[in-house]
């Protein structure tokens, strides 16, 4: 007779700038976890926000979409149901009001992350897949960058910028494809950004990239190069020469996005050009692409442990 394992599934819900992203998780006793399914909204909320304010109609979109997922999650029996934000959250000025909102409307609470936090959890959830312990990690969001020095296993330091490509798509994109001086206005706003960030003083042999414009360029990339689908390293020279190829804006480019992240169109060129930037400040040899980040990495370090 089988023995019969127990398990416990739990729904993370990241409410970040440009998606809301719910994973839904079977977790063993030991540990280790399956993720079940994902399932993605286009929010945009980042485009509600005006004078550093989220309006009362981007609120109301968390709420249907929360809603929308609470629903989904009682198909499968679910009830371990945690939501935490990201930028869109964090970096205005009625943060408080918001998740109060939420709250009274939907009878769910929403853990506003700092961006110090954030950086940690990307990098403990990379660690699901990648065992990191000497270089850098980064995760470029729609509404800020993360980015995470690492030595001998342990958080140097851990900051986040606020900057990421819906943000940037914003301030400089008046369609959706970049005119060249609204690239170069681009280039100028994050070269500012990082000169202004704690970066480590040096570059390191390896980087992680984490979140969706990562996973995104790296599809692009593996077909550009002609790579197995499955591959996850690049060089940077790869991502800068990938991301000067995007800012031709070529018809067989435009066909790589529309093929591998039409949900993208607007953002994947002020990401390309983000990442290659911050990569070229951080990678001397190797970028790794992390299929786990900030959900698994606070389903164990917020959710889990809190359970112990």
């Amino acid at each position: 007779m089988l023995e019969e394992v127990a398990f416990v599934n739990y729904g993370i819900v990241d409410l970040g700038s440009n998606t809301v992203r719910l994973s839904l998780y079977r977790v063993l006793p030991e540990g280790d976890y399956d993720l079940l399914f994902s399932k993605k909204e286009m929010a945009g909320l980042v485009n509600y926000i005006s004078g550093g304010v989220l309006s009362q109609e981007g609120i109301h979109r968390a709420c249907s979409i929360l809603e929308k997922f609470r629903e989904l999650l009682r198909h499968f029996g679910v009830e371990n149901f945690y939501i935490f934000a990201t930028a869109p959250l964090r970096n205005i000025r009625n943060s408080e009001e918001a998740v109060h909102t939420i709250r009274k409307k939907t009878g769910l609470d929403v853990d506003v992350l700092s961006g110090d936090l954030e950086a940690e959890l990307g990098y403990y959830g990379a660690l699901r897949t990648l065992n990191l312990k000497d270089g850098a990690l980064f995760d470029i969001g729609g509404g800020s960058t993360e980015i995470v020095e690492v030595r001998a296993g342990k958080i140097l330091r851990a900051q986040s910028l606020p900057l990421g490509s819906l943000n940037l798509f914003k301030a400089c994109v008046s369609r959706i494809w970049p005119k060249p001086k609204e690239l170069e206005e681009m280039r100028k706003i994050v070269r500012r950004t990082l000169a202004e960030a704690n970066l480590p003083q040096e570059r390191v042999d390896r980087v992680c990239g984490v979140g969706g414009t990562a996973r995104a360029l790296l599809k692009i990339a593996n077909t550009w190069y002609g790579r197995p689908e499955l591959e996850r390293r690049m060089t940077p020279k790869d991502l800068h020469q990938l991301n000067k190829e995007l800012q031709k804006q070529s018809g067989e480019v435009r066909q790589l996005v529309l093929n591998h992240c039409p949900d993208r169109l607007h953002t994947i060129l002020p990401g390309a050009l983000l990442m290659d930037t911050v990569t070229k400040s951080l990678c001397r040899e190797e970028l790794y692409i992390s299929r786990t980040g900030v959900r698994e990495g606070y389903l164990y370090h917020k959710v889990l442990r809190r359970a112990e």
